[in-house]
């Protein structure tokens, strides 16, 4: 697929609410939805495993014996948070990369502890705990407890953002942290940053790792890096962004301008869009907010190198405009017109030829649409021309 520039503008939208057929989606949604989950969830564990063999912008180091171990204390803090405040403590100075002594591990054992950390997807509380109570307790080690296990979190000036930590699978919008510093934000920004912050908190992660990540982003846990999109702020980790998105890898390496810098600007992007955009980079939410444009996220998911992304932009357009191409729903014809717009559009072939075979097999529904007339004549003449060579091979 070729990528498509900033300045590219996604289709208009012809509807304002596609309809969907439970029925249809009593059939075929379940399984298309663990399908999906199952893609994301294994996409965002390799990238995440990919980010630590390749020991990029890490900014810990631990040592056993002779073996060095790079890794994110973003990922730790994240996933295992009372094991890195006992083996890394308070410090957050980023630049700090002085080894940090593991006591009561063997070098291959602490690297398949790692792996886990990185890349399981399931809960690994009770895996932490174990590793505590016999690496760490046992060893003689004063038992604390991590702060970020309560949702206090420091970020790169000092400050702290409190919130609470929560089991629940989804992010509700009574999850949302508490600002302690909200006299550090202008009052006319306030307001619009909390509507950003909390319009897709109901949205279900692909994993355990995708939810752990995501609270890390929410909390604003030793961010490096800030995104400014349409005037607003988007606080990220710089080694996220790169392990998930082949855009950010290449903006923060060391072949841009942007690599040397504590803050980048993002072009052609809405706000609501990279909302979108950098909560399935954490947690690989498999939905989209009612307000978000999918032609639009869909383009900017081929633009950022967001394969995955790329997918649940196709789901959703799938069960939303096309009902999964069950049989037609009346007065919502013009959704699937719709969706092949779009997928004509962005490129997505696989898409556009599902939309045309479904339009050819039921296009005595379609002809007469008013919304037919208004589909580009290319689209139209494409439409036709395969519909006379169904009606030719039947013959």
């Amino acid at each position: 697929m070729a990528r498509r520039g900033e300045d590219s503008v996604a289709p208009m939208v012809l509807l304002e609410s596609p309809g969907v057929c439970s029925k249809g989606l009593q059939r075929k949604g379940p399984s298309e939805r663990r399908r999906l989950k199952a893609m994301v969830s294994e996409q965002l564990s390799q990238d995440l495993l990919r980010l630590l063999r390749e020991e990029v912008h890490t900014d810990v180091t631990f040592s056993i014996g002779c073996t060095l171990f790079k890794a994110h204390k973003a990922v730790l803090l994240a996933r295992v948070p009372d094991f890195c405040f006992h083996t890394v403590g308070h410090t957050n100075n980023l630049t700090n990369h002085e080894p940090v002594a593991v006591e009561n591990f063997e070098a291959s054992e602490f690297r398949i502890f790692l792996q886990i950390v990185y890349s399981s997807n399931r809960n690994i509380k009770n895996y932490e705990e174990e590793i505590l109570r016999k690496k760490i307790v046992e060893s003689g080690a004063p038992q604390k407890k991590c702060d970020f296990s309560v949702g206090k979190c420091t970020d790169n000036d000092g400050r702290s953002s409190v919130g609470k930590r929560s089991s629940d699978h989804s992010f509700m919008k009574h999850e949302i942290p508490e600002d302690n510093n909200k006299e550090d934000i202008p009052e006319d920004n306030n307001k619009e940053d909390n509507l950003i912050s909390t319009d897709i908190y109901d949205l279900e992660p692909a994993s355990e790792l995708g939810e752990d990540l995501l609270k890390l982003y929410v909390k604003q846990c030793c961010p490096d890096i800030d995104i400014y999109v349409d005037g607003k702020s988007f606080k990220a980790h710089r080694a996220i962004l790169s392990a998930r998105s082949s855009y950010f890898a290449a903006m923060l390496s060391g072949c841009w301008a942007e690599s040397s810098q504590e803050y980048i600007t993002l072009q052609g992007i809405s706000h609501v869009e990279m909302n979108v955009l950098i909560h399935f980079i954490y947690g690989g939410t498999l939905d989209f907010p009612d307000k978000a444009n999918v032609g639009h996220i869909l383009n900017m998911a081929d633009m950022y190198g967001l394969e995955g992304l790329k997918e649940v932009a196709i789901y959703i357009l799938r069960r939303d405009y096309c009902n999964f191409f069950q049989k037609p729903v009346p007065r919502r014809l013009a959704s699937i017109l719709e969706c092949l717009i779009i997928a004509h559009s962005v490129g997505v072939e696989s898409l556009f030829a599902d939309c045309m075979k479904w339009i050819v097999k039921h296009f005595a529904r379609f002809w007469s649409e008013r919304s037919f007339a208004n589909v580009p004549p290319e689209i139209q003449k494409s439409c036709l021309n395969m519909l006379i060579q169904s009606l030719v091979s039947i013959t």
